[in-house]
């Protein structure tokens, strides 16, 4: 027995393109209404920042092994590189030296000069050389100045140094007044007057410049590890390398740390209207679908003794990144940050 089903057939057919129809019409118009209600900020070149330490060599010297990578991740106190100290023995001995003869000229300070005042003509007997105190003080400086010097060679210029040598040999020279070959023996000798306090203050303070450089210096020639002052993320420096000279306080790492990371967009004034603190935006790193919030809205500076002006009259938004990150947040890092916004 044959049913006839067209009938059937053509009131499905019927009805299902009114549904589909129906089906259209709420769905565009809820567009309508989401598109007209809650519409999406878009803010392009979104980048990852934060706050960035510097890892710093605290001696000149050549980098002898770079252990970590471009975005490890280091604990305080790990070992970022190792580099072989230019300070040598040589300088250690000199700057040594230099300790020894600003402590031998503050003793001859504090010890004072004395007076020969002449008698009757005696048997003619060669007298001792005498010290000048304002001389003594001018070696005394020159001395520092040239340990300064030696302690941070790549600071000054072989003829700078060489300079300072020759004032120092002068000034020495010139401390000590050269005896007459015969001059009347003594009949009395008196001591001269109290040394200035000033005068011994200033030798002092020579000595402890000594001492400190000295005490640098040696600490310098043994800091071959250069190690990380904080727990981050390693960026390394674009053109350091294994066998690259450095100097003393030169930064080898930046370190950042992803707890205290966040992304940083820029908006026009207009469109900082529409946004607000705690307020969410979505966002994609690394393959991956985040959320976060405005932790801060930053306004341009209007500060008039601001020295750097760019001009730049937009406003300054810090969005915050998700804690547990499963992926290594780097500065830079760029992304496309959607605010929903009511209309």
């Amino acid at each position: 027995m044959e049913v006839d089903i067209t009938n059937k057939a053509n009131k499905v057919i019927r009805f299902g393109l009114i549904g589909l129809v129906l089906l259209a019409v709420i769905v565009s118009t809820g567009v309508y209404y989401y598109q007209h209600h809650n519409k999406t900020l878009t803010i392009y070149d979104a980048q990852i920042t934060g706050d960035i330490v510097q890892a710093k060599a605290k001696s000149p010297g050549k980098i002898t092994e770079i252990v970590v990578s471009d975005g490890d991740h280091v604990e305080a106190g790990d070992v970022i590189a190792r580099m072989e100290s230019s300070i040598t023995d040589e300088q250690i001995q000199q700057l040594e030296q230099n300790v020894k003869l600003a402590q031998q000229s503050l003793e001859q300070l504090k010890k004072g000069a004395t007076m020969t005042l002449p008698a009757a003509p005696q048997a003619q007997t060669p007298s001792a050389p005498t010290y000048s105190a304002s001389a003594q003080r001018e070696v005394a400086r020159l001395r520092a100045k040239l340990a300064n010097m030696r302690a941070n060679p790549d600071a000054y210029s072989r003829r700078e140094m060489q300079n300072v040598q020759s004032e120092l040999n002068a000034a020495q020279a010139a401390a000590v007044v050269p005896a007459a070959p015969s001059v009347p023996a003594p009949a009395s000798v008196t001591p001269s007057a109290p040394p200035n306090p000033d005068i011994i203050k200033q030798a002092e303070l020579q000595v402890q410049v000594a001492e400190a450089a000295l005490a640098n210096a040696k600490e310098a020639q043994q800091a071959t590890d250069i190690l990380a002052p904080t727990a981050g993320t390693v960026m390394l420096i674009d053109d350091l390398a294994e066998g690259s000279e450095v100097k003393a306080d030169q930064v080898v790492v930046n370190l950042m740390d992803p707890e205290n990371a966040w992304l940083e967009a820029k908006v026009t004034p207009e469109q900082a209207k529409n946004i607000r603190l705690g307020q969410f935006a979505a966002y994609e790193l690394d393959n991956h679908k985040l959320q976060g919030s405005v932790r801060d809205i930053v306004e341009p500076s209007t500060d008039e003794n601001t020295e750097q002006d760019d001009g730049d009259s937009r406003v300054t938004l810090k969005i915050s990144l998700p804690s547990g990150l499963d992926f290594t947040v780097k500065p830079g890092m760029t992304t496309t940050l959607k605010f929903a916004i009511g209309n």
